[in-house]
């Protein structure tokens, strides 16, 4: 059984002070579940001394309302510490997660965020982070004085009456046994909905990327895999619901039991008359203070498990398998060569995509990567990139594996132009410069120049102070592959990686961004990939992929265009579609 105080998860995620800091909370929170039990036992002599007079347990009426009045005090304080301690503590557990998050996130290889993960991270960071925390601070602290409380209920019972200690003991099983059954059923309920809420997260962003396509299509309003996830998380609530009544109506049922069983017990005794009618009023009393507490600690126990499902996920995520690094630089005997040696590779063991791979592309010299769609030509390129390892062979950058160089000592190598573009809610200016951190205003600019970014600058308000918007959404699709060409250029790193960097361009930019690569040829090797043929045809090499991810062949474009091959028939079939027009009879 796994614990219900997610003790073990919690306390590998605080820091060391919050560690210190949560022992401190636990041993208040406990002190205050010891006091308020003290008090409540201390109740019973308290009335028989107002009752009948004279002393109980040697003390007075006047002694025993001091002690009462002590208890509670100290009860007070304890409360108000714990809460402070509890607040302090949840506040490092949630700054803890999203730090270690952030730092696993930006270790992990792009293969790990798949849609269905990538839908419930932003959920996880705001609700579930919450929920983890409020649940650290309150429901924690319920637990542990509740149980304190009950405890020394239980105690006090066996000293006061063995019989009743031993009926209050007899319910602790029948707690722990309810306790049991919540956490198998929740276990099994979040199994079953946790994958369809992070499904409808998923689709839920995938429908408001295709309001352009959705609304082109008369269906803005409709669009079935949202709809399909929102039935079917719907109807994993609704069993999860009705799961999650069974140990409530159980742990009813623990409590009513207690009731019925000691008081009627009692009021046997008290016909009999084993008990007097002072001890039958202060049982029945105790009962029904310790059925109080026992109902609030059931209560909480079960409720502690709305933060397991987050816990879990971010658990899951901190042990996401990292792809490995050593631990200094490696020394490169060939800056800005790219090297493929009989590379495999598949984004799942059941579907390669790229098999046994090998070509060689020599510094300050621009290959171009031509083929069909799904034949690998990004793949080559994010392999290059080490966004995922290889399944066999070698990617070398710089004359070294990829795998045996740091994270930023290949990035530093490395400027990366992808189809899709991401800016930052951030001035024009800063989003170029996000290529090479501290470059001067006039390197911006001279980078947005080569890129035709400067008439984007003239066209906005504020000019380079304008701010994009987030995603870069004031901006068109091609304006936004402008600014990610200039950030490459920005760079100055001795590889560009091109993945259809001109797919987004009309005729004008597109000329801008094929005359800058062309400068690039002269300080950095220029790996591009694109469907526009006449964008490489001046490419030093042309390898050509074929659908299954093998070279069909390679070559210059002259070599190419007379082999009368695949590279020829894409040729032709470009210059058939570019000449395409639409005539109206008369």
């Amino acid at each position: 059984m796994r614990s219900p105080l997610l003790i073990g998860p919690i306390r590998r995620l605080l820091t060391d002070r919050g560690r210190s800091q949560n022992i401190r909370h636990m041993a208040l929170t406990t002190a205050m579940g010891v006091v308020d039990g003290l008090a409540m036992l201390a109740l019973l002599p308290t009335a028989m001394t107002m009752a009948v007079g004279g002393t109980s347990w040697g003390f007075d009426l006047t002694t025993w309302l001091f002690i009462l009045a002590g208890l509670a005090l100290i009860s007070a304080v304890l409360r108000y510490r714990s809460a402070i301690v509890g607040y302090d503590v949840a506040l490092d557990l949630i700054t803890s997660l999203h730090h270690r998050l952030g730092d696993r996130l930006a270790a992990l290889p792009l293969g790990w965020f798949r849609s269905e993960r990538t839908g419930g991270l932003s959920q996880l960071v705001t609700d579930g982070f919450m929920s983890i925390g409020q649940t650290l601070a309150h429901m924690m602290a319920t637990i542990l004085s509740n149980a304190a409380t009950m405890l020394v209920i239980v105690i006090g019972a066996w000293f006061w009456d063995p019989t009743l200690g031993l009926a209050l003991t007899a319910f602790i099983p029948v707690v722990l046994l309810v306790n049991g059954l919540a956490q198998w059923l929740k276990a099994k309920s979040t199994a079953n909905v946790v994958p369809k809420t992070r499904e409808v997260s998923h689709r839920i962003v995938e429908f408001s990327a295709c309001q352009p396509a959705l609304r082109a299509a008369g269906r803005s309003s409709e669009f079935a895999p949202l709809r399909q996830a929102t039935e079917a998380e719907d109807k994993a609530r609704l069993r999860d619901l009705w799961m999650s009544l069974v140990p409530i109506a159980l742990a009813g049922g623990v409590v009513q039991m207690v009731l019925v069983v000691m008081i009627s017990a009692t009021a046997s005794l008290a016909i009999n008359d084993t008990l007097g009618p002072l001890q039958t009023i202060a049982i029945i009393g105790l009962t029904l203070r310790y059925s109080q507490v026992l109902n609030a600690l059931m209560d909480t126990l079960i409720g502690m498990d709305m933060a397991r499902a987050p816990l879990d996920q971010a658990m899951e995520i901190l042990d996401a398998e990292v792809l490995s690094e050593p631990s200094a630089e490696a020394e490169l005997p060939s800056p800005g060569e790219i090297e493929f040696d009989n590379v495999s590779f598949g984004y799942d063991a059941e579907s390669p995509v790229i098999h046994d791979l090998s070509f060689s592309v020599p510094p300050r010299t621009m290959v171009a990567l031509v083929g069909p769609s799904g034949s690998g030509k990004t793949t080559v390129a994010r392999l290059i990139s080490r966004f995922w390892d290889v399944d066999s062979g070698v990617v070398r950058v710089g004359g070294v594996d990829v795998r045996d160089q740091t994270t930023e000592q290949l990035m530093r190598q490395i400027s990366m132009v992808f189809q899709d573009v991401y800016l930052f809610d951030d001035t024009l200016m800063e989003n170029i410069r996000v290529g090479r951190e501290g470059a001067s205003d006039d390197e911006v600019k001279q980078a947005a120049a080569l890129t035709g970014v400067t008439s984007i600058a003239e066209r906005l308000p504020d000019g380079w102070n304008a701010r994009v918007g987030e995603g870069g959404r004031s901006l068109s699709g091609g304006e936004r592959q402008r600014v990610s060409v200039a950030r490459a250029l920005l760079k100055k790193a001795p590889i560009v990686l091109l993945d259809e960097a001109t797919s987004a361009l009309d005729a004008e930019n597109e000329a801008n961004i094929v005359a800058s690569v062309d400068k690039l040829r002269d300080e950095a090797t220029v790996l591009v990939i694109a469907h526009k043929l006449d964008t490489v045809r001046e490419a030093d090499n042309i390898i050509v992929l074929s659908d299954d991810g093998h070279i069909a062949e390679h070559g210059t474009h002259t070599e190419l265009y007379a082999a009368n091959g695949p590279y020829r028939r894409f040729w032709n079939r470009r210059e058939a579609a570019s000449g395409w027009s639409i005539t109206t009879q008369s």
